[in-house]
């Protein structure tokens, strides 16, 4: 295979031999040590492969044997620079084709995201902008593990974060911590400064259950509180030989408290609304993003008064890691006509109903378990309404600080009474 290229770089030529004698004529090239392959006896010729510069060599030995040769064949890299040495500028935009693929092989051009299902890829990429980290950045001015640290640092929902270079794409692979952010029983954070505080009602509800890990509980299973109700005091009393309160201790309030509450709802649509009907009539445009600079190409299509747009791109790239900064762009064009329709009564009902579904969703993704649903869904003809209030048990209670309380000793009474005298 070697032997091969090196032969096709030198070039060669493939004869045929005729005259008087050419097996003389084979004899002296053996003994001048020109080199002859691939030879062939053809209706009573020989024809073989030599290379050009055996080939020069041939005048002398073809004169003493009377033999001539007809070139069959140009075989080399010689030919093919004799056929295209006039075609200069062809030369030139290929070693400018291939400086120019090399430059870009220097940049990132593309910057794929995996493993992330909170956060999205536009808040990720917004993220890695401000970090410098964007299409067409110096692949040598990145640091894949400062790019890991920061994500780690930046996102608190993501625990793990990799960033490798693959071509011309930066790949980063994440994963998020699935866990819900809320707090387990009250629904409050822990006090971050460490100040006493107490945990007080949001909302009215009866108590349905109480676990508490600090401080004093002012409520029992099956009250009934109010908005602003104390429900874990985030002091503790002290009490003296004589059963009185002689201090207290300040906490941060810590508890597990669910309470019965109900949840207003109320939703009302018009029954006649508008739909779109599409005609089937399409209309396609294109264009290209290099350099992530748009540029979009005459269009000269019929354009619609109503539509839907629907964007396709495409990466151009060469092998799956190889991204260039050019994207194509494809536009579709659906028109479609507003028409009025009004919902009947066992659709209209249905849509309610699911809407209604959605925030009972909203509200167990909470943690809010819906215990009794009182809501009605009626419709007059020309509104489809529903109201009522949903049962639910959940988690109540918000962070309030602490109110001291100052208790004075005997000694300090006795005191305060003498000064006053004087």
């Amino acid at each position: 295979m070697l032997i091969d290229k090196l032969k096709f770089l030198q070039g060669y030529v493939k004869i045929r031999l005729t005259g008087y004698a050419p097996e003389r004529f084979l004899n002296l090239c053996s003994n001048h040590g020109i080199l002859i392959w691939n030879m062939e006896y053809v209706e009573d010729q020989y024809e073989f492969c030599i290379s050009l510069k055996g080939l020069r060599s041939l005048r002398p030995i073809l004169r003493k044997t009377r033999t001539r040769f007809v070139i069959l064949e140009r075989v080399g890299l010689p030919f093919l620079l004799s056929r295209y040495q006039k075609r200069k500028l062809f030369f030139a935009g290929i070693l400018l084709c291939c400086a120019m693929i090399y430059g870009m092989s220097l940049f990132v051009w593309k910057i794929e995201v995996n493993g992330n299902l909170h956060e999205t890829d536009s808040s990720i990429l917004k993220f890695l902008e401000e970090k410098q980290v964007y299409h067409g950045v110096l692949k040598s001015k990145l640091d894949c593990a400062r790019i890991e640290e920061e994500l780690r640092a930046g996102f608190g929902d993501i625990i793990w974060a990799s960033a490798k270079l693959q071509g011309t794409m930066l790949v980063i692979d994440v994963q998020e911590n699935l866990a819900t952010n809320q707090q387990a029983g009250s629904g409050v954070q822990e006090g971050g400064d460490g100040q006493p505080s107490d945990l007080v009602a949001d909302r009215d509800a009866e108590i349905y259950s109480i676990l508490t890990r600090r401080g004093a509980p002012h409520v029992e299973k099956g009250m009934e509180v109010h908005a602003g109700d104390i429900l874990v005091e985030g002091k503790n009393p002290v009490m003296d030989d004589n059963g009185e309160v002689a201090s207290y201790q300040y906490c941060v309030s810590d508890a597990d408290i669910l309470g019965i509450m109900d949840y207003p709802y109320e939703d009302s649509f018009t029954l006649w609304h508008e739909e779109k009907s599409f005609t089937g009539e399409e209309s396609v445009s294109f264009g290209f993003r290099l350099f992530g600079r748009q540029a979009m190409l005459p269009h000269f299509s019929h354009k619609f008064s109503d539509y839907d747009a629907v964007t396709d791109e495409y990466d151009v790239k060469v092998g799956e890691t190889f991204y260039l900064p050019l994207v194509l762009t494809k536009e579709t064009y659906k028109e479609y006509q507003i028409e009025k329709k009004k919902y009947g009564k066992t659709e209209a009902e249905a849509i309610a109903k699911e809407k209604l579904q959605e925030f009972c969703q909203e509200l167990e993704e909470k943690g809010i378990q819906i215990i009794e649903n009182n809501v009605m869904i009626r419709t007059d003809g020309k509104n489809c309404t529903a109201s009522g209030s949903l049962k639910a048990i959940g988690p109540i209670g918000v962070r309030k600080a602490t109110a001291r309380t100052d208790i004075q000793q005997e000694g300090q009474l006795e005191d305060e009474s003498d000064r006053n005298s004087d």
